[in-house]
């Protein structure tokens, strides 16, 4: 299960998650852009457009321009044996069509995909591809992430071999160099470390799959491409989502995924606008608040004594993690003992009640069945003894005399 699942289901785990995260919703007044612009604005100037297409393309398009992007990341960056494929959509779902496609089918798209990791690879080592096959490998990869964020098995394998046409090829290059001049330049610096397609360890387990499509430092990235400036509630919600699971992370003392977060960023690729949000801007309280909710509702601290490797984390003296994303987050941690609040009452509330008056529902329709069978078994048996019809006078007097 994703995460889109709880910010969309109608469980009351799944409302007790969303309205959590919804309850921090921040307003546009507490983004800044790096442009100076007004966030989420009519101040924003489209810089690449697109021409009209079917859903599925813009979709492709889209996703293409994420992958790229996450190469040009890896080009600009100093660390080493870095791979923005590993662990992305398009990584997992040729690992899932192993067990779904013929071994004929599934060898011709694994031998596409090993290529086109090789070849993106050796680009981020030495620039030793153009741009526009490495476009083309990133086309090859939206169309296995849609597989994989479908649960899809493609009908025709054929299709993926199928390039981008030169419009589209356009527009994500279009959209790349934006990327690389707005972007890169303002975020990346010389000691910065990323990590793509992060995995969130025990957070992710309790709140669903995570895409969130890098970390670098101590920020969580959103990119998109779509054609709206507006404030984009869902995406945010998610980001916030990804947030909460390293939060998760830190209170049980995961250390190998409980990255210290300070910001939230958003990257509108077609206007070349990047919107920050401080994590500092919603509440320590609130924050802390919203964490107990979805620990309540997760059950974590079940599941993680269930594992057996439950220890209560008093954060007040818990030791700090050692991993590169370290500083002024210690301070955080130290000062963040705090006394847990009990929720168990509005938990309670939402989901007993629910239970209550779905059991309610389930004995009233039993109970009229078995009227109703016991009313078929009694007038078949008065009619056979009797020999009238089932009329209650008739009834009264055979009975009574």
């Amino acid at each position: 299960m994703a995460l889109d699942a709880f910010l969309t289901g109608s469980y009351p785990k799944e409302e007790i998650i969303r309205q959590a995260i919804e309850d921090i919703l921040p307003e546009e007044d507490y983004f800044i852009t790096i442009s100076g612009k007004k966030p989420f604005s009519a101040d924003y100037s489209l810089k690449v457009a697109t021409i009209e297409r079917s859903d599925m393309s813009h979709s492709l398009v889209e996703l293409a321009f994420q992958y790229i992007a996450k190469v040009l990341t890896a080009c600009y960056c100093n660390d080493e044996n870095v791979n923005p494929i590993e662990n992305s959509p398009a990584h997992k779902s040729i690992s899932n069509l192993k067990w779904r496609l013929s071994s004929e089918y599934y060898g011709e798209l694994k031998q596409r995909f090993d290529y086109a990791e090789m070849r993106i690879l050796e680009y981020i080592d030495n620039g030793s591809d153009s741009t526009q096959n490495i476009i083309q490998h990133c086309w090859f990869l939206a169309k296995l992430d849609v597989c994989y964020r479908k649960g899809a098995v493609p009908s025709d394998v054929a299709q993926f071999f199928i390039p981008a046409g030169e419009d589209e090829v356009r527009e994500i290059k279009g959209l790349a160099v934006l990327f690389k001049r707005n972007f890169l330049p303002d975020v990346l610096t010389s000691t910065s470390k990323i990590i793509f397609n992060p995995h969130f360890g025990f957070g992710e387990s309790l709140m669903g799959e995570s895409n969130c499509h890098m970390i670098i430092d101590r920020t969580i990235i959103d990119l998109r491409a779509d054609f709206s400036y507006e404030y984009p509630a869902y995406r945010i919600a998610k980001s916030l989502g990804y947030y909460m699971m390293t939060l998760i992370n830190q209170e049980f003392d995961q250390r190998e995924c409980d990255w210290e977060i300070d910001n939230l960023v958003f990257y509108s690729g077609r206007y070349g606008e990047t919107e920050i949000l401080s994590v500092d801007e919603i509440g320590q309280d609130n924050i802390n608040r919203t964490l107990d909710k979805i620990i309540l509702a997760t059950e974590a601290k079940y599941k993680y004594k269930s594992s057996g490797e439950f220890k209560k984390n008093n954060r007040e003296h818990s030791p700090v993690p050692q991993n590169h994303n370290r500083g002024k987050g210690e301070v955080f941690l130290e000062q963040y003992g705090r006394e847990e609040k009990d929720y168990n009452d509005g938990y309670n509330q939402v989901v007993h009640k629910k239970h209550h008056i779905f059991r309610n529902i389930m004995i009233f329709i039993i109970i009229v069945s078995l009227l109703i069978v016991a009313f078929g078994y009694i007038k078949d048996w008065y009619v056979g003894n009797f020999g009238e019809d089932f009329m209650i006078d008739h009834i009264i007097k055979n009975i009574f005399g």
